[in-house]
């Protein structure tokens, strides 16, 4: 495992540990190799400390902004309480505004855990050392039980069996980031010493499920979405990519399904390659609101042998270039505020797939726009050394997940 000066990363940073909210940097220059292993060796070890075991919360609605940093010291404070008291946590629930009702209390939706749980699996997996970390492999373990129970075909969360989408429905992200994780997991060394030979059996039976899962949460015309009936590139792309993983991992995937996606999302896509937020792209799309999807869109597009990587190197350029605008969105209250109805939980998703997408690039554009994207996350990098694009402190956790995901990918 890499060491390296923490203080250097630090270095880079003007807040406090205990802050909330780290301010933002106007300039970073892009953190060396060092200092690079140094932040995924401090994001571990703050995932890992972050590991819950899940007990029903109260809904947070909006506040006014002088009360909020209260609020998010308070409420950092409650959940550390909580893991102190509950012991070794099994997951890693992503947080929103969106909750369901259960009794006379407004949860986290089951989609959200297990979403939430399986990407942050997916960057403990990325970074590196593995196999070399016990309390990392046991962190995953745990997690890998909490998820093959909520998504039992027979007895799982009912929040999560397979069925038609129904109004604002967040189960298919959360069937297709546990998707991403299961043929990734399965595609690891079969020496190596994770995940268990019993693992990857678990793992490899769930695999057809989630693919039923996706197949029949598919919206009229093809494609996904968590909110409305029409195609949304963010839903779409996110949930292609683990498709095809899985087709090609052996899999079987039905084929009109991927081209019906593929269609829908090559129809969202506008001339200048801005994706509509949803539905067929009508006329110019601007690109600052796509600033965050595109590169996901244009990826899989690519991977479908759809586009070409001048598109996606455009697709790329269009993140960098509309990114003071997802900054202006980034851990704020409200959700698709104007002028470009950008949603603080796009951010952190943009950096991952812009990372990607400059991995699929030709090896002489790749190094500047890596130091680049590196220099942009670094922007925002906590004095802690986590990421976090939304008000609630528990979402830290995606947040350095997607952070952890775009500098190892590739």
């Amino acid at each position: 495992m890499l060491i390296a000066p923490f203080a250097l990363v630090l270095a880079l940073q003007s807040a406090p540990d205990d802050a909330a909210t780290a301010p933002i940097a106007a300039t970073v220059t892009a953190p060396d190799a060092a200092a690079v292993g140094a932040s995924l060796e401090a994001a571990v070890r703050e995932l890992l400390g972050a590991q819950e075991s899940y007990v029903p919360d109260n809904a947070v609605g909006g506040m006014p902004d002088e009360k909020l940093e209260a609020w998010q010291e308070g409420e950092a404070a409650r959940l550390e309480k909580l893991r102190a008291e509950n012991g070794p946590g099994v997951e890693w629930p992503y947080e929103g505004v969106y909750r369901v009702r259960s009794g006379r209390r407004a949860i986290i939706p089951p989609g959200y855990r297990v979403g939430g749980t399986a990407i942050v699996c997916e960057a403990l997996v990325a970074a590196p050392g593995l196999d070399e970390d016990a309390p990392r492999v046991a962190a995953i373990g745990r997690s890998l039980e909490f998820m093959a129970s909520m998504l039992d075909p027979d007895d799982g969360d009912a929040g999560l069996a397979p069925g038609p989408k129904e109004g604002y429905d967040v189960r298919g992200w959360g069937h297709a980031q546990a998707l991403s994780l299961y043929v990734q997991l399965l595609a690891r060394d079969a020496k190596s010493a994770f995940p268990t030979g019993e693992q990857r059996e678990r793992i490899a039976a769930l695999v057809p499920h989630l693919v039923h899962c996706l197949a029949v949460n598919e919206t009229r015309g093809g494609g996904w979405n968590y909110a409305g009936g029409a195609v949304s590139p963010f839903m779409t792309a996110t949930t292609l990519d683990a498709l095809m993983d899985a087709r090609d991992a052996g899999f079987e995937v039905d084929a009109e399904l991927i081209t019906r996606a593929l269609d829908a999302l090559e129809k969202n896509r506008a001339e200048n390659g801005a994706f509509e937020y949803s539905g067929r792209a009508r006329g110019e799309v601007a690109m600052h609101a796509s600033a965050a999807r595109s590169a996901a869109a244009e990826l899989v597009l690519l991977r479908a042998g759809r586009s070409d990587t001048d598109r996606l190197h455009a697709a790329v350029l269009g993140f960098f270039d509309g990114w003071d605008e997802l900054l202006v969105r980034k851990s704020q209250q409200g959700t698709h505020d104007p002028p470009y109805a950008i949603a603080p939980y796009y951010f952190m998703y943009g950096h991952t797939w812009a990372a990607r997408a400059i991995a699929a690039l030709d090896s002489e554009r790749r190094p500047a726009l890596r130091e680049r994207l590196l220099e942009h996350l670094w922007r925002t990098r906590e004095g802690s050394g986590v990421w976090n694009d939304r008000i609630f402190p528990r979402s830290a956790s995606y947040g350095t997940a997607m952070a952890v995901l775009a500098i190892t990918a590739g």
